[in-house]
């Protein structure tokens, strides 16, 4: 069995029999790869932890828990490499006709739990990550981050600009 057969088989769940008793739970445990989970600036690396509790409600399932799973990607400041871990809390409807970005889709008594992940994990990804508050960038002697504000006069004296400097004062 191929790596991504494995991984949608763990991650379609057989719900049917608890959609025939609202109010009945079942608790879920998975561990699963997402290998092209990724934003601009952050990969998931590794698994990603599930902890899950399934309830029937009426109208479907709703599906709460947490994802945990490490990430990498560079500061956007030194472009050091980061690796850290993120933990993110889910709470999500599957139903039998569900309605655009609202729910998830039922089909033949299974939910399929990777489309919730990834878009849980996505948005739990940091869209600039920093290696520290405080990181200074690649050489903050060459480039200071947080330098004096020009005042008065000295705010437009900017030597790429000195050419219409001259044409404005007719030099």
């Amino acid at each position: 069995m191929s790596k991504s057969s494995s991984r949608a088989s763990r991650m379609n769940i057989p719900v049917a029999e608890l959609l025939r008793r609202p109010g009945s739970q079942r608790e879920l445990s998975i561990q699963a790869e997402f290998e092209d989970l990724a934003t601009s600036d952050a990969a998931v690396r590794g698994p990603v932890d599930l902890q899950l509790h399934l309830e029937s409600v009426v109208g479907g399932l709703q599906v709460s828990g947490s994802a945990t799973t490490g990430w990498r990607g560079s500061c956007r400041r030194c472009l050091e490499p980061i690796e850290q871990m993120v933990q993110q809390d889910l709470r999500e409807m599957f139903g039998s006709a569900p309605t655009d970005d609202e729910t998830y889709p039922i089909h033949d008594g299974e939910v399929d739990l990777a489309p919730m992940v990834r878009d849980c994990l996505v948005l739990a990804l940091p869209i600039a990550p920093l290696c520290s508050e405080d990181c200074a960038g690649p050489a903050p002697d060459a480039y200071p981050m947080n330098q004096p504000e020009a005042t008065g006069e000295d705010r437009l004296k900017d030597p790429r600009w000195a050419a219409l400097d001259a044409l404005r004062t007719g030099q």
